[in-house]
């Protein structure tokens, strides 16, 4: 059964956004794709501080197939294919991301890893807090990441450690692994500066 954290239609459609995770979770899911929200809507659910955010980021083992069935129902929307990531664009604004499962073995345990919640009346799947922490450490120590991107995401890890005492840190270093080798005693470092209300250093 989905549960509720409480993320109704506004906060699903914060900064003015069109589209928010509830209208992509109703194309992915009416098209059987397997997916995982991940980012700001996501992590918001664990830190109890929505906050404005521009696009949904999702994550899902099969990209082409979300792909051709988010683009058929938005179809103004404009296709960039990376790496890493399939973007869709308005203009010159991030609408939504795709993240491809197999660019990352964390990325691939996520979609494994999660709960589900209802945002603007459809069910959603979501990481569960380890999960979230170690998506959100991924985005912290990215290298190709703008520096005040990862400082916003490291305010999202705090304020979800704040908000969360209980944490499996097996796990979470487990997961912190998954990003690099040595990850997971970086990860343990960042929930326990957080934990004591130090500055996190990353």
């Amino acid at each position: 059964m989905a549960e509720d954290l409480g993320l109704s239609e506004r906060l699903s459609r914060m900064q003015g956004q069109e589209i928010g995770p509830g209208d992509v979770a109703r194309v992915l899911n009416a098209s059987r794709v397997k997916f995982v929200l991940v980012g700001a809507y996501a992590i918001s659910g664990y830190t109890g501080r929505p906050r404005a955010t521009v696009d949904v980021d999702v994550v899902s083992d099969a990209p082409k197939k979300a792909t051709a069935a988010l683009l058929a129902a938005f179809p103004e929307l404009e296709v960039q294919d990376h790496p890493v990531v399939i973007r869709f664009m308005r203009g010159r604004q991030e609408a939504i991301d795709v993240i491809k499962a197999s660019s990352s073995p964390l990325f691939r345990r996520l979609l494994k890893l999660t709960r589900v919640v209802k945002m603007a009346g459809e069910p959603v799947p979501i990481p569960i807090l380890e999960a979230a922490l170690a998506a959100k450490f991924a985005a912290m120590v990215s290298p190709t990441r703008k520096i005040t991107d990862r400082q916003q995401d490291g305010v999202d890890f705090a304020r979800a450690i704040e908000a969360n005492a209980a944490i499996d840190l097996a796990l979470v270093n487990e997961l912190g692994e998954l990003v690099y080798a040595g990850g997971g005693a970086e990860i343990i470092k960042l929930v326990e500066d957080a934990r004591a209300g130090r500055r996190l250093q990353f």
